[in-house]
């Protein structure tokens, strides 16, 4: 695989692309008849840029649902970055790509079980597609030389802005919980929601550092407010990358029963520093 070839594209709804590295991150294109916003460019490997021009050649922002590493490591390929206000000192300051290790060690393992979980897939499921086959990485792709450098907003996000394309609208909605400048975007008009990490299909990241369950159970009560309004909800992580309306109603009740203490948690594999709250859709990782 080139890094020409990192990325899955596709349209999933009229000016609504995918532009995805599968499972590892997935990035939404969304276009108006003026301009179009990049929502997250990605780890900085491949050529996203060249992906995201392949589908439009309408002017790009970038919008970063938050500064974390793996959805503003491809910022330094355009111009114009906007990303809400808590994130602005942290984005310049680029990523310590030593601490990254945890990751390549994951990377590497879940890509020598692809051939099997491939072939079970063919036998059994047929649940992988092109959009979502797990993503070798590029040939010649060598973590020991992989650098994700510090980019600079051009543009700072405020709850409630107005990101205007010309015949289509992004409203931010301010969502703190996984960071403290967490955002999804929100198009009203035609019902979608752009979750960024406040939403997931695999496990919620609640555990980190700089996680707040309290604030994510708060945002996460707030948007459920808009479920009747929201027919599809894109999350940035795993294959399952699209979920209906009534999910984010199912996201706030599982936060509600972890801050209430009726959770029922189990060991993490993913992270030995958490514990896993598994409900029928998705699950929440929190500190020990």
């Amino acid at each position: 695989m080139t890094a020409e070839t990192w990325f899955a594209t596709r349209e999933h709804q009229p000016g609504v692309w995918l532009v995805a590295a599968p499972p590892h991150v997935i990035s939404f294109l969304v276009a108006g008849r003026e301009r179009a916003i990049l929502i997250d460019t990605g780890l900085g490997i491949g050529d996203v840029r060249g992906a995201v021009t392949a589908l439009t050649d309408l002017d790009v922002l970038v919008v970063n649902t938050h500064y974390h590493w793996d959805h503003s490591g491809g910022n330094s390929a355009f111009d114009d970055i906007a990303i809400h206000e808590p994130g602005a000192e942290r984005l310049p300051r680029g990523p310590d790509m030593a601490k990254l290790e945890p990751y390549a060690a994951y990377s590497r393992r879940m890509l020598e079980r692809i051939g099997e979980f491939r072939a079970t897939d063919e036998e059994f499921f047929g649940f992988l597609s092109d959009e979502t086959m797990p993503r070798q990485f590029p040939h010649g792709f060598d973590f020991a030389d992989w650098r994700i450098p510090a980019s600079i907003p051009t543009r700072l996000l405020k709850d409630g802005d107005m990101l205007d394309l010309g015949g289509r609208t992004l409203r931010v909605l301010h969502t703190p919980g996984h960071t403290p400048d967490s955002i999804c975007l929100l198009d009203e008009e035609n019902g979608l929601l752009f979750g960024g990490d406040t939403y997931n299909t695999g496990p919620i990241y609640a555990h980190l550092p700089d996680s707040d369950v309290d604030a994510f159970a708060r945002s996460t009560a707030r948007v459920a407010e808009l479920a009747d309004g929201v027919t599809f909800v894109y999350v940035a992580h795993f294959s399952r990358y699209v979920e209906i309306g009534a999910f984010l109603r199912e996201v706030a009740a599982g936060f509600a029963e972890i801050v209430a203490g009726e959770a029922s948690f189990e060991e993490s594999h993913d992270d030995e520093g958490a514990r896993l709250a598994r409900f029928s859709r998705f699950g929440v990782l929190v500190a020990n």
